[in-house]
């Protein structure tokens, strides 16, 4: 199969979505952060000492629950009042790490509101960090320096995801030590924004199953980018001018959420994928997961694999 070459300084290379973290605006001293050390597992550590951008996630929920005791946070909660997450932004560095080794997870949160619109966010940035090291090698003294793992955005749509549906949206922020709307803005940007433009082919049909949920009751955020980059690593596999995807892994990832699969459900997956000349990455690739026989995604995805 032919992937079509992509020159990493085009302009057709700056249609392809960035995959970039927007920078993190000034605190406005209501916000809190966190501190947590996760160890990775071994399969969170591909061979060559990368860490998976999705093993990147769990540090995202550790710094949520390091932050439960937070009165803002509670006092969201006592409202019914969640944040939901929509879209999640990722970008990870080249090491070597260990999986010996625990990853130390920075964490703080941001309240926005919807340029142009009435939603209100709440987004969290995520630095990781670890020493330098190798999995079946002397483990580096606790002295050691330590360096940038990867990093996280993550949005989140504030919702009353339990009230009656006319009741759900939140448009003003009620509580005690918090503007009611958000001084910061940041546009809403679609789930079908991401794929725009793209023709997606190489369309496979998946079926969830129990597996793949969480206790949230539906198909958890983590599955939809392993089912991403195998399928990707399927369409690089295939005899053709590609590059080849045993050396290949994702090091800068996006995914907008806009509604939830269940156990049950079938899924097609449809990829485009772009050979990179030029700069770090060598592949440029871009997914959307639809209900079968539903055009409009469910889920989006957009990635650079070097």
């Amino acid at each position: 199969m032919s992937v079509p070459p992509l020159d990493s300084t085009s302009a057709r290379a700056r249609a392809w979505p960035s995959c970039a973290i927007p920078p993190l605006p000034p605190g406005r001293g209501f916000e809190a952060s966190a501190q947590v050390e996760l160890r990775p597992r071994y399969e969170d550590v591909a061979q060559d000492g990368r860490v998976q951008l999705a093993a990147l996630m769990p540090g995202l929920g550790a710094v949520w629950r390091a932050l439960g005791s937070s009165d803002k946070l509670d006092a969201f909660r006592a409202l019914g009042v969640l944040p939901i997450l929509r879209r999640i932004v990722l970008a990870g560095e080249a090491g070597p790490f260990s999986a010996q080794v625990p990853i130390r997870y920075d964490g703080t949160w941001r309240l926005a509101r919807e340029t142009d619109g009435d939603r209100i966010f709440l987004d969290m940035w995520l630095d990781a960090s670890a020493q330098i090291g190798s999995t079946h090698a002397q483990p580096p003294g606790p002295d050691a320096e330590r360096v940038l793992v990867g990093r996280v955005y993550a949005e989140h749509v504030v919702t009353r995801p339990f009230a009656p549906p006319a009741e759900r949206k939140v448009t003003r922020l009620d509580l005690p030590g918090i503007p009611a709307v958000p001084e910061d803005t940041h546009p809403f940007e679609a789930a079908e924004d991401l794929v725009a433009g793209h023709a997606l082919t190489d369309a496979a049909e998946h079926t969830f199953g129990m597996l793949h949920t969480d206790s949230n009751q539906h198909v958890n955020s983590l599955v939809y980018p392993r089912l991403f980059e195998e399928a990707v690593v399927r369409v690089l596999a295939r005899p053709g001018d590609v590059p080849a995807p045993s050396a290949l892994l994702v090091r800068a990832m996006e995914l907008r959420y806009r509604k939830p699969f269940f156990a049950g459900d079938r899924a097609a997956l449809a990829v485009s994928a772009a050979a990179v000349t030029g700069g770090p990455h060598r592949v440029a690739a871009v997914g959307a997961f639809a209900p079968a026989g539903i055009t409009k995604p469910s889920c989006t995805v957009a990635a650079w694999l070097g």
